[in-house]
């Protein structure tokens, strides 16, 4: 049963975020598993480029939180079916955040030309710039991207109720989710992994089977 939305942004520190949540003992979904899984990026793609309909419950079978795109920018379809669930939002410097989004861009770039050999991989691209185009209203515009950074944040600040929301940023460590969640606070740090493009380009490079 999903417990926890996350609807930040990609690029706000989701992946350490994703780790956290691990630890704390939620299963949880992050774009990683869309890449690692050929089922999910079908799903995906039947959904955002086909247009049908996600069932939403057998595609969280088995997460009990979420983090990251896809599935950030659908809080509000997700929150539909799981109504009880809270929803964190990642936040980030707009600044800071378009420049290391740009980044994974660039890194995203360098598969493309691995896409006519490898069947799964352009699949996944597919579903890549589809989020991108709908999020970002297929730009990399320095100004239209911030814009729609922005908005996005406003809108779940705006729509989901105090008491539901937890606004986080990664620096604010163990306390606040722990807060939130009703967890206790781990004897450990805080996991802050390395999100940078040479670091995601290398483990798509080792997931799609490309040099």
């Amino acid at each position: 049963m999903m417990k926890l939305i996350g609807a930040g942004c990609p690029r706000t520190g989701t992946l350490s975020t994703h780790g956290a949540l691990t630890r704390l003992g939620y299963p949880c979904y992050h774009m990683a598993e869309v890449a690692m899984s050929e089922e999910h990026t079908r799903l995906w793609y039947a959904f955002l480029i086909e247009g049908k309909p996600m069932d939403w419950r057998a595609l969280f079978a088995n997460y009990e939180a979420t983090v990251d795109a896809p599935a950030a920018f659908f809080y509000r379809e997700i929150l539909e079916v799981f109504p009880d669930a809270k929803v964190l939002l990642n936040l980030r410097d707009p600044e800071s955040w378009y420049k290391s989004y740009m980044t994974l861009r660039r890194a995203m770039d360098d598969l493309i030309p691995h896409r006519t050999t490898n069947p799964r991989l352009d699949m996944w691209l597919r579903v890549v710039d589809a989020i991108h185009d709908f999020a970002m209203s297929a730009t990399d515009d320095h100004d239209a991207c911030i814009g729609a950074f922005n908005a996005h944040n406003r809108r779940v600040r705006e729509e989901i109720p105090q008491g539901r929301l937890l606004i986080f940023r990664v620096q604010d460590g163990w306390g606040p989710l722990c807060d939130f969640l009703g967890s206790a606070v781990p004897a450990e740090p805080f996991p802050h992994l390395n999100e940078g493009a040479d670091t995601v380009k290398a483990g798509l490079s080792i997931i799609f089977g490309v040099a």
